[in-house]
């Protein structure tokens, strides 16, 4: 059993917050037991806790392709192989390796939660219905990529994940991580300016119709920095950075979603109106360009990493 020992930035009943020297990343102590994650997250999570997560994709895929276009084009700069692989870890519902298989990629994806897991295969994408830490990789083959979106902030052990993924991954390989930019600089403004206390610790999160589980969603938070130190440690190389739209910013101009849920839906379609309009083919640069600004500066509500094996 690793000690954690470290700065504690946070309480809250019985969980610390802890800024852990051993880790190189935040996350919460105790952590919770295997038996609640896999609870959680094989049963509960697409029925309990995002009830409308798929349908919600379904009705913005127009957006989301974009997006995942978005990505794959900037793979295909540097993945030359005629055939290419890529694995999700956590690939949720599938919606980003059908689109991958669209553009000719040989997908394949993991994911504990069955109704997830399901829906994939349905859409015709091919999925493990386990946890990735069950798998045994030894007759595995090897992936051109590996992605993982929102995954890290959500797992018991982070390193021995992403050591995993560094054996599964070919030479030259590309893991390609998005984990939520906690302690960044605009959260640390809105949290003086506006008095707020750390609104992203999902252990404060007051909601009457989430349960205990959903409380403790997130166990590990990242930012840029512990992000890109945990990988250099795992002996990945990172190549590119790039960021999301910065929510706080909404926050600061007196649109308080964290009060509202009807406020939430209002700022989550500007800023999906704001990303198509900046995404059309004249302007397609500047999006990215823009987001890779505030990425080097650390701000955007999520931290995007790609790093080389």
């Amino acid at each position: 059993m690793q000690n954690h020992y470290g700065k504690i930035l946070n309480k809250k009943n019985k969980y610390k917050i802890i800024d852990c020297r051993t880790c190189k990343f935040i996350h919460i102590l105790p952590l919770p037991s295997q038996k609640k994650i896999i609870n959680l997250y094989k049963k509960k999570y697409y029925t309990k806790i995002k009830p409308q997560y798929i349908k919600k994709y379904e009705q913005e895929i127009g957006y989301w392709n974009l997006i995942f276009d978005e990505k794959l084009d900037y793979l295909e700069t540097k993945i030359k192989r005629k055939t290419k692989s890529i694995l999700d870890v956590g690939s949720g519902s599938g919606f980003f390796l059908k689109r991958a298989k669209e553009r000719g990629w040989t997908v394949h994806g993991v994911e504990p939660n069955y109704f997830a897991a399901n829906y994939s295969e349905r859409i015709g994408v091919p999925t493990i219905n386990d946890f990735f830490q069950n798998i045994d990789i030894e007759n595995m083959k090897k992936y051109d990529v590996i992605n993982l979106f929102d995954v890290l902030e959500h797992v018991y052990n982070p390193t021995e994940l992403l050591k995993k993924c560094h054996l599964l991954l070919k030479s030259r390989g590309i893991i390609v991580i998005e984990v939520p930019n906690d302690y960044n600089p605009l959260q640390k403004i809105v949290q003086k300016s506006l008095k707020k206390e750390e609104y992203w610790l999902t252990i404060l999160t007051k909601s009457h119709n989430y349960n205990w589980a959903s409380k403790i969603d997130h166990v590990n938070y990242f930012n840029f920095s512990s992000l890109k130190r945990l990988l250099t440690k795992l002996r990945f190389k990172v190549i590119y950075q790039q960021s999301t739209f910065p929510l706080e910013l909404f926050l600061l101009m007196g649109d308080d979603y964290l009060k509202s849920e009807k406020i939430g839906k209002r700022i989550h379609q500007k800023r999906i109106n704001l990303e198509m309009n900046l995404m059309v083919n004249e302007n397609r640069g500047i999006k990215k360009e823009i987001y890779e600004k505030l990425a080097e500066i650390g701000i955007g509500r999520t931290a995007i990493i790609y790093a080389k094996k």
